[in-house]
């Protein structure tokens, strides 16, 4: 496999045109659309991803290891297909949607000021996981271990709590209705 060090990858389309399967190490992708594209068995090490477009691409056995998305919109990527190991992923100012982590270890990553709508965290290790300034309407929260998980300025989530593990999770005050989203009560 070929190696790609160092280098920044500016306004390339890849849905129009092929992408390298390499592995790239301390890239930088910017403004770049991968919609539709192929990007399985391709590594990924401590690069970033800014102002990127990700629409259903195609992402098995791919490995983000120490990567960053910013300002990114990733929509219907199934995460749970990538090579987890080593996986270390975190979000900036992105948008996922109809997005997949199904049953990965995410602990300590970091999702800041981001939009997570229609995601699915079931079965997901999301221990020390920080959702800062975060939005996770219709995020799928099932068997998932939230363990000292911050959810403090976290809006529109609903856990069960009979259904996760949660231990020294951080909450607020102003949004500690989602956990009781499974009772149907009017909490004014």
């Amino acid at each position: 496999m070929q190696l790609i060090i160092d280098s920044t990858f500016n306004k390339v389309n890849y849905s129009n045109e092929p992408f390298e399967i390499a592995e790239y190490d301390t890239c930088v992708f910017n403004s770049c659309n991968f919609s539709r594209t192929t990007l399985s068995k391709s590594n990924f090490v401590n690069c970033e991803f800014i102002n990127c477009n990700f629409e259903s691409p195609i992402i098995s056995n791919t490995s983000f290891k120490e990567v960053v998305f910013q300002e990114c919109t990733l929509l219907g990527m199934q995460f749970e297909y990538c090579n987890d190991f080593l996986f270390e992923v975190s979000f900036e100012s992105c948008v996922l949607q109809v997005c997949s982590f199904f049953k990965m270890n995410l602990k300590n990553s970091k999702f800041n000021n981001s939009k997570i709508i229609d995601v699915d965290f079931s079965s997901c290790n999301l221990t020390s996981v920080k959702f800062y300034s975060c939005d996770l309407s219709k995020s799928i929260f099932e068997n998932t271990n939230l363990e000292k998980t911050d959810f403090t300025t976290a809006i529109h989530f609903s856990i069960n709590p009979e259904n996760n593990k949660l231990s020294k999770t951080k909450f607020s005050n102003d949004n500690l209705s989602g956990l009781l989203d499974k009772y149907d009560l009017d909490i004014i």
